[in-house]
């Protein structure tokens, strides 16, 4: 059920929120591992610069992940914190060009981070919610 569930929101993400509020964005290759760990849900680009970085759940009532620092400190989805230290992750494993993407659009306040969130339904689609991150200032003292 759960790989099911997953499925249909990042589905909902893919075919309703990028397709409906950012045309002629490309969705990027990930090179992270196949439970998901260490990477974002999705990440697309546009030409002119912007980056949308989507954090895909199958309801609204999926809980946004959370990971531990180095430093042994933990952190939500949707801090900075949390977007920094996926970044290290991709950086180490040679995501080069999508890691000077995603720090190009943050300085230049061309990126938009966002969870997606799946309706709950009763066996058909229902729409969908999301809600944009400020990333802008670290949730950290």
């Amino acid at each position: 059920m759960s790989k099911a569930a997953e499925a249909f929101g990042e589905k909902v993400a893919t075919h309703h929120y990028i397709a409906q509020r950012h045309l002629g964005f490309d969705r990027q290759p990930l090179l992270g591992p196949k439970n998901g760990n260490d990477q974002f849900d999705q990440v697309s680009k546009h030409d002119d610069g912007r980056v949308v970085v989507v954090e895909a759940k199958s309801s609204p009532g999926t809980e946004l992940g959370r990971r531990t620092l180095s430093n042994g400190r933990q952190v939500s989805q949707g801090s900075r914190e949390y977007f920094l230290d996926i970044m290290k992750a991709m950086s180490k494993r040679g995501e080069d060009e999508a890691v000077r993407a995603l720090r190009d659009a943050l300085r230049d306040g061309k990126l938009e981070y966002v969870v997606v969130k799946g309706e709950k339904n009763a066996g058909r689609y229902t729409g969908y919610q999301y809600r944009r991150f400020d990333i802008t200032k670290r949730t950290l003292p």
